[in-house]
């Protein structure tokens, strides 16, 4: 039986799901990213947008250049989101990482990316082995971070020679909406790295054209309801069976189709996995996230671009990868993806997702000081054309 089946025979069968919402909370311009937090006690949730923060903060443990580009475009991908996810069991794994890039590019990969994950046993050389610590331990690796996204650094600032970049796109958009045409003077003289505040208040609020705004995800459990979640659909399929559009004011369910459809695509084609979805999620209708490791059913959003066939098994050690998570559609309403940059344009086609679902290694193989590429499979939009 092929994942797909697998995911929607099971549906009303499942584990414990943890959900992902946007924080209230803004990011303050001097937050202190995750894993520069001494106390690993304090690291929780995790993080949309932004530049990522590093689980090992040395430049030959990130992924390489090449592995941050769009398999279609070449472009750099843009950093979308991680989450801190330890595993107790695995010696390896006591401190463990997972991020997530995508395209934003014009290109027949849209909202498509890659999933990486970091991981380190409890004695290593970054943190102290036990919670509370107020300082890091020291590590003399240089941190050679793109200015602009956090990404592997290729190049300097011929000017300032200080700030330093992955590509050109992104030292252009960081010359003008980073803000670096009024701080390279200064960078120069000083010969240290400055941002200017401006520039970075607006990009945490409102990003660029390569980088998402910046947001703390938090984290709690679905709420236990599955006889009302069975009420809901089962109300729910009956009159799309029989009218095959339902108008708002006949569901009965904190969630509106109008903001569903205009999140999954803008269609009215609905199929009976859409009418789960909605179902599903109507209960926590700000949730941008869905966890459950290895134990669980992907939600899906619709019925076309599932998984067809076995996922592969992780490259590094040759075992099966599971579902871990992933990414509903309701995130794109916090990315400003119809805002403008230096660089033209963002439409909602330049990014977009039914959902971006992150399967893992069930062993998480350790591969020391480095990472592991995961598989991400992405289900496009709920929409008449389904990108292939």
């Amino acid at each position: 039986m092929s994942d797909s089946d697998d995911d929607v025979s099971d549906y009303e069968v499942e584990a414990d799901v943890e959900l992902g919402f946007i924080s209230e909370d803004r990011v303050p311009m001097n937050a202190t990213p995750m894993y520069c937090e001494p106390d690993w006690t304090k690291w929780d949730g995790g993080q949309v947008g932004g530049r990522p923060s590093w689980l090992i903060p040395s430049i030959s443990s990130i992924p390489t250049t090449e592995q941050l580009q769009c398999i279609d475009c070449f472009t750099p991908l843009s950093f979308l989101l991680q989450i801190y996810c330890p595993l107790d069991d695995v010696k390896d794994a006591f401190h463990r990482s997972l991020y997530v890039f995508v395209c934003r590019s014009n290109c027949k990969r849209q909202g498509d990316g890659k999933a990486f994950r970091l991981q380190l046993p409890k004695d290593n050389e970054f943190y102290a082995p036990t919670g509370g610590s107020m300082e890091l331990k020291p590590n003399g690796k240089k941190r050679d971070f793109c200015a602009l996204c956090g990404q592997r650094a290729l190049f300097t600032c011929s000017a300032c020679h200080v700030a330093q970049y992955c590509s050109k796109e992104h030292q252009k958009d960081h010359w003008t909406v980073g803000g670096h045409n009024r701080t390279c003077s200064q960078c120069l003289e000083t010969q240290s790295y400055t941002e200017c505040d401006e520039a970075r208040e607006k990009m945490i609020t409102q990003g660029s054209k390569w980088v998402f705004p910046e947001h703390y995800l938090e984290i709690d459990h679905e709420p236990d309801t599955s006889e009302v979640m069975n009420e809901y659909e089962a109300k729910l399929l009956a009159d799309f069976e029989q009218t095959k559009d339902v108008e708002e004011d006949k569901m009965d369910m904190n969630v509106t189709q109008r903001e569903l459809n205009e999140a999954l695509g803008h269609s009215t084609d609905h199929d009976p996995q859409y009418v789960r979805f909605l179902t599903r999620i109507a209960l926590s209708k700000d949730q941008v996230l869905r966890y459950s490791r290895w134990n669980d059913a992907v939600l899906w959003v619709h019925s076309k671009g599932m998984v067809n066939g076995n996922v592969p098994p992780c490259e590094m050690c040759g075992s099966e990868r599971k579902f871990e998570f992933q990414i509903l559609p309701q995130l794109l309403n916090y990315l400003n993806v119809d805002n403008e940059s230096s660089l033209g344009a963002i439409t909602s086609r330049s990014c977009e997702w039914g959902t971006l679902v992150v399967y893992s290694c069930t062993q998480s193989c350790s591969v020391e000081n480095a990472c592991v590429q995961e598989f991400l499979h992405y289900q496009p939009a709920y929409a008449n054309q389904i990108i292939q």
